[in-house]
């Protein structure tokens, strides 16, 4: 991102985020999949006052504040501060709230969130809870490795965020071709009652990369070719503009949505279209 765009903008939402943990180190965290790691163009690293200034000035440009993106702005060392940064988010402007994290709070933070929640009920608005969990499965552990919370735990918190009053969405992104599609089956049932939206999306990689070496186990795209089919598509949200290799799956949407379904839950592979959705119900409702 660029000194005048630090985060991305598009006028349906603001997308922001705390920027790199350090000048080395880019997330508290170390996904297998993270695009980052291909190149993704990372977002400023601003101070709280100058986030805030940000959206302010561009507030015409923007429908929802999405606190999510290239890094997980909520996971330790930097959870106080990204939950501060969103309450003052909640008190100055008017608008839909998401956050999106792996990380798992403690109860001093469940504190905070019910007052944003609190906040933003009381307006008419709404704090939409994102707990990603990308696989359930001990054998596929490498794909979110430590200090990465376990998925139980995770599934956990989504239930503890719908007691406080937010919006849960389970984020089962992205879906990956070595993640067994029932992984995805046993955390909505393992989350029935407690889950508003669940959401999949398309596994964005570059060829010959860090991420495919990582997800795949190998260096050589031809032979995961023989195997998987791929495709080349621009992702919606990065504003370099550049292809990317991305694998989607029929297969593995169809059985979510399906499941869903069953379960009385919006599914979408898109946020966007999800909480649009989400609020057209609770509209009519």
């Amino acid at each position: 991102m660029s000194d005048s765009q630090p985060f991305f903008i598009n006028g349906e939402r603001a997308m922001i985020s705390l920027g790199p943990l350090t000048n080395t180190k880019h997330c508290p965290f170390g996904c297998a999949f993270c695009y980052v790691q291909d190149g993704f163009t990372k977002y400023g690293s601003l101070n709280d006052d100058d986030i805030l200034s940000f959206l302010k000035q561009n507030k015409k440009n923007y429908k929802i504040i999405y606190m999510s993106g290239d890094t997980d702005s909520f996971a330790t060392p930097r959870t106080e501060r990204a939950l501060n940064l969103l309450y003052k988010i909640s008190s100055e402007l008017n608008y839909d709230l998401l956050f999106t994290t792996r990380a798992v709070f403690e109860d001093k933070h469940y504190a905070i969130l019910k007052k944003i929640a609190d906040k933003q009920h009381e307006k008419g608005k709404e704090l939409f809870a994102s707990v990603s969990i990308t696989r359930y499965s001990d054998d596929t552990k490498f794909i979110e490795p430590d200090p990465i919370p376990s998925p139980d735990a995770r599934l956990d918190e989504i239930k503890k965020l719908k007691k406080i009053g937010a919006t849960t969405i389970l984020a089962m992104r992205p879906f990956l071709p070595v993640v067994d599609p029932n992984d995805y089956i046993k955390m909505l049932d393992k989350t029935k009652g407690c889950v508003d939206i669940a959401l999949g999306e398309t596994f964005y990689f570059k060829p010959n990369s860090i991420v495919q070496a990582k997800v795949f186990g190998t260096n050589d795209i031809n032979e995961i070719c023989k195997y998987i089919p791929l495709s080349e598509e621009k992702m919606d949200f990065d504003l370099a503009g550049e292809n990317w290799l991305c694998w989607k799956s029929d297969e593995y949407e169809n059985l979510v949505k399906k499941h869903c379904e069953k379960l009385g839950i919006i599914f979408s592979m898109h946020s966007n279209s999800a909480i649009k959705e989400f609020k057209k119900i609770k509209t009519r409702n």
